[in-house]
């Protein structure tokens, strides 16, 4: 199985659908094991996690469903807002910089 392959399973919104019920209902599961996930299993738990933050964002207008109309697009988006998070913490830690003077 391709990594292309992978991708496009967890981009289906059948998928989504069922990787979202897992995380509110305990009792669904993925796959059949609970630990010891292959690396394909892995691969594909990211890339859900991946498309369910993405649909998010486009559910709060963050971004337009253009995103999704290829990988390069995607995976920018994904990019832009990874640096975009980086630049605000760094601006937040900023501004909570304390400098003290010390008066003899």
């Amino acid at each position: 199985m391709t990594i292309e392959t992978v991708r496009k399973l967890a981009k289906n919104n059948k998928h989504l659908n069922l990787f979202s019920a897992s995380k509110e209902i305990n009792g669904i599961r993925l796959f059949h094991n609970e630990i010891d996930f292959t690396k394909i299993q892995t691969i594909f738990i990211n890339y859900l996690y991946f498309y369910y933050n993405l649909n998010q964002d486009i559910s709060s207008g963050e971004v337009t469903k253009d995103v999704l109309k290829n990988e390069i697009r995607e995976d920018s988006y994904s990019i832009y807002k990874s640096k975009n998070r980086d630049n605000k913490e760094e601006k937040d830690n900023k501004k909570h910089d304390v400098h003290l003077k010390f008066v003899k």
